[in-house]
């Protein structure tokens, strides 16, 4: 927050951008359902031994009279009601239109001009998809030591090709390996990745 609020401060002062390069860790991966151990199990543990952010921030505050501890637990509760409320709200809902994310939702934004914006076809036959599928469900063999949790994905992988189900993940496998497979280079770049912070991507790792 003194980082946040000196660059609010500069920037207020002399008109000049600022870049907070800010140095982090994920509690859990990419999401509360991802396991970053299977690629990180070592750095994994020493954050599961470490303090929450929360209770760092809390401990500081009730030192420092800032706050007490049942301030602290009332301030808790309300906002885990109101998580609450709004997961038994969104219950009742069970509508979902993409445009409700959309601040402007552009009705055009698909539409074509017969050039670069034109989809072409990029499909490839299912004796494709089911061979790349098996080919991301199975690991090395000789002696491979597997991770517990990478084989039941590679099972689950496996038993979604016999069913003929693609969920995200396994589509994004098999897109990339259909381009590898016609000698297309495929680069994986950005945050996440090639370290294995999104498991289905253990395979890259």
């Amino acid at each position: 927050m003194q980082v946040c609020h000196a660059a609010a401060q500069w920037r207020h002062v002399y008109h000049k951008d600022v870049v907070i390069d800010l140095v982090c860790y994920r509690r859990n991966g990419h999401n509360e359902s991802d396991d970053p151990k299977f690629t990180q199990p070592l750095m994994y543990q020493k954050i599961d031994n470490h303090p929450k952010s929360l209770s760092i921030y809390k401990d500081k505050l009730i030192g420092d009279g800032v706050v007490s501890e049942e301030e602290y637990q009332e301030e808790v509760a309300k906002y885990e009601q109101i998580c609450e409320d709004s997961f038994q709200a969104a219950r009742e809902n069970p509508t979902f239109k993409v445009e409700s994310w959309l601040d402007s939702p552009w009705k055009d934004v698909n539409k074509g001009d017969g050039g670069m914006l034109s989809i072409k076809p990029t499909g490839v036959e299912e004796t494709v998809l089911v061979h790349i599928g098996y080919a991301m469900s199975t690991h090395p063999g000789g002696g491979f030591t597997v991770h517990g949790g990478v084989n039941r994905m590679l099972k689950q992988r496996k038993q979604m090709v016999d069913d003929r189900i693609v969920d995200w993940a396994l589509g994004e496998g098999m897109a990339f390996g259909s381009l590898l497979k016609d000698g297309v280079h495929v680069r994986l770049s950005g945050q996440d990745v090639e370290r294995g912070t999104f498991r289905f991507r253990d395979c890259a790792g």
